[in-house]
């Protein structure tokens, strides 16, 4: 584990580094709190302040291949908990509450259904799910069906970069 309260990393069973960040009062309720799909652990970082008054421990974690976290093949949405079990054990901390908001939703269902006796609560903000799936995209404005298409064209060129990979002008 590293000692940086927005930089922190712990090795899982598997080798991989999961990252997370700490927010708020240390010694209080923890809340894992997961991102949205274009996010990373630094996206609770304005919300400090009224997690440490609230007296609440917010552990943000970048999901496999976000961040600080290494990617994971093959992974699915009910790894998570895996990962989140796994950090928490690391932490010390036996029960938890998990929020997420956007594309985070659907990991924090993941949450309470894989391993609800750890959860103190879950809660979704503004959740969305899997875009792909048939009949996603049905009624939602035409610029967002567009921007979505766009958007996973460039994610599908960027996995066949390689890692590592410099380009030059």
């Amino acid at each position: 584990m590293t000692t940086d309260k927005t930089r922190q990393t712990i090795k899982l069973k598997d080798g991989r580094l999961l990252g997370y960040a700490e927010y708020g009062a240390l010694q209080g309720k923890p809340v894992f709190f997961f991102h949205g799909w274009i996010g990373s652990r630094l996206d609770f970082c304005p919300n400090d302040t009224i997690a440490h008054s609230l007296g609440a421990r917010v552990i943000a974690i970048d999901r496999p291949g976000c961040g600080l976290s290494d990617f994971k093949p093959g992974r699915t949405i009910l790894d998570w908990p895996d990962d989140v079990a796994e950090l928490a054990d690391g932490l010390g901390i036996d029960r938890f509450a998990v929020s997420g908001h956007s594309f985070g939703g659907p990991y924090v269902a993941a949450c309470a259904y894989k391993i609800p006796d750890r959860l103190t609560a879950a809660g979704i903000v503004a959740g969305i799910g899997p875009l792909n799936r048939p009949g996603a995209t049905k009624g939602l404005p035409t610029p967002t069906v567009i921007s979505r298409t766009i958007s996973s064209a460039i994610i599908s060129i960027l996995i066949l970069i390689p890692a590592g990979c410099a380009f030059s002008t």
